[in-house]
C-alpha cells in the first residue's frame, strides 16, 4: 500500500474487473473566487521515465513535483501523454525526462507526483498517516489513501480517498465497483475535483 497512486490503480482495476462498462468519469473544476489558479491538482505515480497520472490532461512541458514525506524527492517534465482507455477522461499514461532528485527515497519507496500550480518545492511533502485528517467528504467507509501539504503548514491541502460505490459512483458499504475522489484545498475549504469510478471507466 506505500506505492501510492500506483497502487491506488492496480487496486481498483483488480477490483472493478469485472464491472459494467458506462459513462466516463467526471473532472470538477475548481472556483477560485480571487485565488491565484483555477487549475485542479493531478496527481501521479512516476516509474522510471514514464508515469499514470488522475485528473484534468496534462501537457507537455509541465513538471511533476515528486514528494515523500519529508520533502521534494524529484522534478521530472512531461514529454508526452496518452489517455489509458478512450473511456476514462481523467486517467492518463506519461513520459518524462528527469530534471532534478530520484523519484524514489533512499529505501526504494516511490514518491507521490504532483501536478500543482500552488505548490511551494521548498516546503510540501506528503501527510505521515499519524497526522492524516479525516475524509472531507464524510461518507460512510471512505478512507484517506494519502495527503499533501502544498506549503509546509501542516494542513491536508490535496487528498485522495477511496471507497466502494455502485455504477453511478453513488456510495454504497457493498458496492459492485470502487471509486477515488481527488480534494483541493480553496480557502478554509477542501473542494472535490476529480472522481473517478472505475466500472465507468471501462477497466
Amino acid at each position: 500500500m506505500s506505492r501510492l497512486i500506483g497502487l491506488v490503480i492496480v487496486l481498483w482495476v483488480v477490483w472493478s474487473a469485472s464491472a459494467a462498462a458506462g459513462p466516463s468519469g467526471r473532472v470538477i473544476r475548481i472556483e477560485r473566487a480571487g485565488g491565484p489558479s483555477t487549475v485542479a491538482p493531478r496527481l501521479c505515480e512516476i516509474r522510471g521515465e514514464t508515469g499514470t497520472c488522475v485528473g484534468d490532461e496534462p501537457r507537455a512541458g509541465q513538471t511533476v513535483v515528486v514528494l515523500d514525506e519529508r520533502h521534494v524527492l524529484a522534478e521530472v517534465q512531461i514529454v508526452e501523454v496518452a489517455s489509458v482507455v478512450a473511456a476514462c477522461p481523467n486517467l492518463w499514461t506519461i513520459k518524462t525526462r528527469g530534471m532534478r532528485g530520484a523519484t524514489t527515497d533512499s529505501n526504494g519507496n516511490t514518491g507521490i507526483g504532483v501536478i500543482d500550480p500552488a505548490i511551494n518545492p521548498n516546503r510540501a511533502h506528503v501527510l505521515d498517516r499519524s497526522h492524516m485528517p479525516a475524509s472531507p467528504g464524510g461518507l460512510h467507509g471512505e478512507e484517506v489513501w494519502r495527503a499533501i501539504d502544498r506549503d509546509g503548514d501542516g494542513t491536508a491541502d490535496i487528498m485522495i480517498t477511496r471507497y466502494t460505490c455502485d455504477a453511478s459512483s453513488k456510495p454504497q458499504s457493498a458496492g459492485a465497483t470502487s471509486c477515488i475522489d481527488v480534494w483541493a484545498r480553496v480557502g478554509p475549504r477542501l473542494l472535490r475535483t476529480t472522481q473517478l469510478n472505475f466500472a465507468q471507466c471501462n477497466i
